[in-house]
């Protein structure tokens, strides 16, 4: 069976930024020091990563105005140690599109990129249900991680544990179960066993079909 990509969690979260801002903060002995006032950036909902010229990774989809079905970052604040607190919106609706969460380093505030995130990461869909949870730690994923569908089914849940295998669980968008499979961290994560069932609950012996089950849905999820 040929390597199936690994669906992570911090390919569905939003991580943007306007750019290089000056922040001001208030001398305070509690955890957030809170900026004078939110950085508002504005984003495509296509939003991808490209280098730019000041040397830092930008957003292609960034924009100075608002982006219809897209959506816009607030920065909250600081704390004691730099970290910068977060939380992204849908445009349209102005709802969230994530909980707060805290990002380790300047140039994570215009990134995609998980690593620079510390802690767990909430991620909502516009109807208001949850579409992910992931934790990272020292640029890392760590726990579980689960991905949802927008009718609020848990769709997709893997769990990490030091260099061991990664346990990657699916389900059909109705809660059956659809797939176990084990995978290889160190390999490009390669499979190491699986299990795929159809709705009906059989076990799936065909190799292409177990893919192509996958395959759909993973895009579902990764909608």
């Amino acid at each position: 069976m040929k390597t199936i990509p690994l669906l992570l969690s911090a390919c569905l979260m939003s991580f943007t930024m306007v750019g290089c801002t000056s922040l001001q903060t208030t001398h305070s002995s509690s955890t957030t020091m809170a900026t004078t006032e939110p950085v508002i950036a504005y984003f495509a909902p296509d939003a991808g990563e490209e280098a730019c010229d000041c040397g830092l990774v930008m957003d292609q989809g960034y924009s100075l105005t608002p982006v219809e079905n897209g959506y816009f970052r607030k920065l909250l604040g600081r704390d004691k140690d730099g970290r910068f607190l977060v939380q992204d919106f849908y445009q349209n609706s102005r709802k969230k599109q994530s909980d707060p969460f805290w990002i380790k380093a300047p140039q994570g505030l215009n990134s995609f990129d998980s690593k620079y995130v510390d802690g767990e990461v909430v991620g909502y869909f516009e109807n208001g249900k949850i579409s992910f949870k992931s934790t990272s730690q020292d640029q890392r994923s760590v726990g579980k991680t689960e991905t949802y569908y927008t009718n609020g089914q848990l769709g997709l849940q893997e769990e990490y544990s030091d260099d061991q295998p990664i346990v990657q669980k699916v389900w059909y968008e109705d809660g059956k179960p659809a797939a176990e499979l084990k995978l290889s961290p160190s390999e490009d994560y390669s499979i190491l066993d699986s299990k795929v069932w159809d709705q009906q609950g059989n076990l799936i012996q065909d190799e292409q079909r177990a893919q192509e089950i996958l395959d759909e849905l993973y895009q579902k999820l990764n909608q």
